[in-house]
């Protein structure tokens, strides 16, 4: 781990500039409030197994700061939030953005309520049910999910949500070639492996990234 002893701030704002993103302050002081409301909550909830801020900086939101690139458009959707990542910190780093963020256990959404009333985040709606049933009336154009399930059981899950202009981006640890091929065929063209790297972590991080999507549970 490269910079350990610095503060969870110094390591947000570096790890940040090194993915080429100018957090302002704004941003940086609701990230660490966030952070902070997670050690809270995590003695009670077991929300995260790290207990160490500067960690949870770099193996969570940092982490979930990788995949910003990748995300399009203006409503985006977070499938099995838990803790709140990746959406609260690209939700913080995109202001303007709006989330709907789907969990199907009670005491965490509470937890992504309570994050959005104290750190007075806009534009996100957190969803307390499964994401087989979600039937948005508008639908989302982007969808992320991080550490929710095997691409095989992603897709069958939230097939219906796809539409052609939709993209959707699932974080991996290693690289998924064996899931990959677990997929249909149509499926599987059109996804693409992006390795990720995420500033102060030495470990293997990918997102698949699935577009030009044929559409609806029927494509």
């Amino acid at each position: 781990m490269q910079g350990a002893s610095n503060s969870p701030e110094t390591r947000l704002r570096e790890g940040a500039g090194r993915l080429g993103l100018d957090l302002s302050a704004v941003a940086v002081a609701q990230c660490l409030d966030f952070v902070a409301l997670l050690l809270k909550w995590g003695r009670v909830h077991n929300l995260t197994a790290t207990r160490d801020a500067g960690e949870i900086v770099t193996r969570h939101l940092l982490d979930s700061l990788t995949i910003l690139p990748l995300v399009r458009g203006q409503h985006m959707l977070d499938i099995g939030s838990g803790a709140g990542f990746p959406a609260f910190p690209l939700a913080i780093a995109r202001p303007d953005n709006r989330w709907v963020l789907i969990e199907a256990r009670q005491k965490r959404a509470s937890f992504l309520e309570h994050v959005i009333r104290q750190l007075q985040l806009t534009g996100i709606t957190v969803i307390n049910g499964r994401v087989e049933d979600y039937r948005p009336q508008r639908l989302s154009d982007t969808l992320v999910v991080r550490a929710f399930a095997p691409l095989p059981e992603l897709v069958a899950s939230t097939r219906h949500l796809w539409h052609a202009r939709a993209t959707v981006i699932a974080m991996k640890g290693k690289e998924p070639f064996e899931e990959l091929k677990a997929l249909p065929k149509e499926v599987r063209d059109c996804a693409t492996v992006v390795p990720l790297a995420v500033p102060g972590l030495d470990a293997s991080r990918h997102a698949v990234v699935f577009s030009n999507l044929s559409g609806g549970a029927a494509g």
